[in-house]
C-alpha cells in the first residue's frame, strides 16, 4: 500500500470554510423612523382586506366515518398459544 494516499473508508482532512465578514455601517432603525414606517404601510393598505375571510361550512368538523372491517380476520391464522 502506498503512503502517499489515505485508506479505503477514511476521509480526508477537511479545509476550513471561508465566511464573509458583515456589512459595516448597518444603521439601527429609531422608533421613529420604525413608526413612520408602520403608518406609512398600514395607510396605504387601508383599502383592502389583510386577513381573507373564510367562513365556516357546515360540515367542515364533522367527525370522518371509521375505516372499513379489514377483509382478512387473523385471529383464525394465529395459533392459540400466541393469542392469550
Amino acid at each position: 500500500m502506498s503512503a502517499r494516499y489515505p485508506p479505503t473508508g477514511v476521509a480526508a482532512p477537511s479545509s476550513p470554510i471561508p465566511i464573509p465578514a458583515p456589512r459595516r455601517n448597518l444603521g439601527l432603525i429609531t422608533s421613529q423612523e420604525l413608526f413612520a414606517s408602520l403608518n406609512a404601510t398600514l395607510a396605504s393598505k387601508t383599502d383592502q382586506l389583510v386577513t381573507p375571510i373564510h367562513h365556516i361550512r357546515e360540515h367542515d368538523y364533522s367527525v370522518p366515518a371509521p375505516p372499513p372491517p379489514s377483509p382478512v380476520s387473523f385471529r383464525d391464522h394465529w395459533p392459540v398459544s400466541m393469542r392469550r
